[in-house]
C-alpha cells in the first residue's frame, strides 16, 4: 500500500509561516527562534504493544539518526516483561531535555468490530470510550509511570462522543488526527494548520499528512516536499511493527533527506505544544 499524502494549503498556512519562525533541523540540537522557513516533522509511530526486534530496530534508527518519534501505545497488548524497556526509551533525552521518544495513548485495545462498523472510539457509547481512555491512562501512569498528555485513535476514527469523552481527561492537549475520517466540531480543539493558537488556547489537533500501513514510499514525500514546505507541520504516521528491511531503507532515505535539505526540524507532539506556546503573543 503506498503512503497517501492529505493536501490542505490554504492562505492560513502562509500567515502561520510568517507567524511561527522556525528552527534547527533536527531534534538533538536546542530550539532556536528566528529561523524561518523550517519544517517541522513529527513521527507518529503507530500500535505498539510488547517490544520486538521492529520495534528496538526503529527506536535504534531514531536515536542513532539524531532525531525523535512518538510512539501509540495499546495498553492492553504490553505486558510486564516490557515496562522495564519502555520507561529506558521514555528516558531517551535530545540536547534540549526532551523526550527521544514521546509515548502516547493509542488507545485500550484497538477493538474493532467488522460486522457493526465497530472501532474503539467510533460507533461505540460514551460509557465504552471513557472507560477504555481511562483505562489506557492508568496504565501509563501505574504500570509505566510516564505522564501522557497525547491521543490518538486506533484506525484513525473517532465521533463527537470522543471529544466529550476527552474533557474529562485534562492531561490530554493533544489530538492526532486523519480529518477525513474524524471531521467533528471540536469547540476546545484548534489545528495550527487552519487557525492561530494563542495564549488561552490549550489543546491542539495535529492532522496527518502521511499515512502508510506497509509500503512508505520515500519518492511520494520527497516529490510534496515543496508543498510541505508551505505548512507549519507535517505529520507521517507510520507502523515499524510490520516492516520489512526494505521499508527501514526507505525510511533512512526519507530521514536522510530531511536532514541533507537543512530545512527541516523534527519534534514530537509536545515539544511542538511547546514550541506553540513559547511563539504566543
Amino acid at each position: 500500500m503506498k503512503i497517501r499524502q492529505i493536501n490542505s494549503i490554504t492562505l492560513i498556512h502562509l500567515l502561520q509561516i510568517f507567524f511561527f519562525t522556525f528552527i534547527c533541523f533536527s531534534c538533538n540540537d536546542n530550539i532556536r527562534l528566528n529561523a524561518p522557513n523550517k519544517l517541522i516533522v513529527i513521527l507518529k509511530a503507530d500500535d505498539l504493544g510488547d517490544t520486538t526486534a521492529n520495534w528496538n530496530r526503529y527506536i535504534k534508527v531514531i536515536a542513532d539518526q539524531g532525531i525523535c518519534s512518538g510512539i501509540g501505545i495499546i495498553a492492553k497488548n504490553v505486558h510486564h516483561k516490557s515496562f522495564s524497556a519502555i520507561r529506558e526509551y521514555a528516558n531517551l533525552k535530545q540536547e534540549d531535555g526532551s523526550p527521544v521518544i514521546e509515548f502516547w495513548n493509542h488507545g485500550y485495545d484497538h477493538f474493532e468490530s467488522k460486522t457493526d462498523e465497530k472501532r474503539e472510539f467510533y460507533n461505540t457509547s460514551f460509557r465504552f470510550q471513557f472507560e477504555h481512555m481511562e483505562r489506557g491512562q492508568h496504565f501509563f501512569s501505574d504500570s509505566l509511570h510516564i505522564n501522557c498528555s497525547d491521543f490518538g485513535a486506533p484506525f484513525n476514527r473517532t465521533t463527537c462522543i470522543t471529544s466529550s469523552v476527552l474533557e474529562h481527561f485534562p492531561d490530554i492537549k493533544i489530538w492526532q488526527q486523519f480529518g477525513k475520517t474524524e471531521q467533528y466540531f471540536h469547540t476546545d480543539w484548534k489545528d495550527p494548520k487552519f487557525t492561530y493558537i494563542s495564549s488561552v488556547d490549550k489543546h491542539i489537533i495535529l492532522s496527518l499528512d502521511y499515512l502508510s500501513l506497509y509500503e512508505l514510499e520515500a519518492q511520494d514525500v520527497k516529490k510534496n516536499f515543496n508543498k510541505d514546505l508551505m505548512k507549519p507541520y507535517i505529520v507521517i504516521q507510520i507502523h515499524p511493527a510490520i516492516w520489512n528491511d526494505k521499508i527501514f531503507q526507505s525510511f533512512d532515505s526519507i530521514i536522510n533527506f530531511y536532514k541533507a535539505s537543512n530545512k527541516v526540524v523534527f519534534m514530537t507532539p509536545n515539544q511542538y505544544y511547546g514550541f506553540l506556546r513559547s511563539n504566543q503573543h
